[in-house]
């Protein structure tokens, strides 16, 4: 459980993250696979929705051989 019910302080955004992950445990009952493939499909909706499609991320280009310049 979330350490935010026995501090009396404000709520900060670790906490926040920490009540999702909780919530999100306990809807897959802890298996990280079927959250994975909620998430996936989710995603898939609302890009199809928005109409919009993954960023591509390219590769670094590779570093030159040879000597320092």
């Amino acid at each position: 459980m979330s350490n935010l019910k026995t501090r009396n302080a404000e709520p900060t955004a670790v906490d926040d993250v920490r009540l999702v992950r909780e919530k999100i445990a306990h809807e897959h009952g802890g298996d990280l696979r079927k959250h994975i493939d909620e998430t996936n499909r989710i995603g898939q909706e609302l890009r199809a929705k928005l109409n919009v499609r993954p960023a591509e991320i390219s590769q670094p280009a590779p570093a030159p051989s040879g000597t320092r310049g």
